[in-house]
């Protein structure tokens, strides 16, 4: 052999193969499209169910001041009718805070209201079990106010409960 050969390519073997890095931030920078689509699909659902929930207030207001009746049914009706719409805003809510987290956790730093502070994805299922159990209350609330006496209340009470329940110590056990 002479020197001339000897002066090869230098040997690469120690260094690690970049081929499946460079394909892993192609996937992790594509991925940014996949949670736009989340995010603007969350938005759009919680636009939707904010638009529908004023429009079921501006017609349970109407129904309810059209009649000259006052009455105690009447007004039950008008209690129920108001705590469903706070759980369709409640849920409304929830979406909207799906596609903040996503955009502020996958995408960009988003203007979130000083009492959201999502870092990451276990911020952001805090938050929403939060808002699953005002919800639940919510709808044992409205079950309440219009239970007749003859459906089985009890059973709603303490499924609600059960889950409520469940939430509070999944909680506990993570913090």
């Amino acid at each position: 052999m002479t020197p001339e050969n000897d002066q090869k390519e230098p040997d690469h073997s120690c260094r690690p193969d970049d081929t499946g890095r460079s394909f892993m931030n192609t996937i992790a920078s594509s991925s940014r499209w996949l949670f736009l689509l989340t995010v603007i699909g969350s938005a759009l659902i919680s636009a939707a169910l904010f638009v529908y929930g004023f429009g079921f207030t501006i017609l349970l207001l109407f129904e309810s001041f059209s009649s000259v009746e006052f009455s105690l049914e009447s007004m039950k009706s008008l209690m129920a009718g108001s705590i469903q719409i706070i759980d369709l805003f409640l849920v409304a809510t929830v979406f909207y805070i799906v596609a903040l987290g996503f955009y502020e956790l996958f995408i960009a730093k988003a203007p979130l209201p000083g009492w959201l502070k999502i870092c990451d994805l276990d911020d952001l299922k805090v938050k929403l079990l939060g808002l699953v159990v005002i919800a639940f209350s919510v709808v044992l609330l409205g079950a309440a106010l219009t239970w007749d006496g003859t459906s089985d209340i009890l059973a709603l009470g303490l499924a609600t409960s059960a889950g409520i329940i469940a939430i509070g110590f999944y909680l506990w056990v993570k913090h």
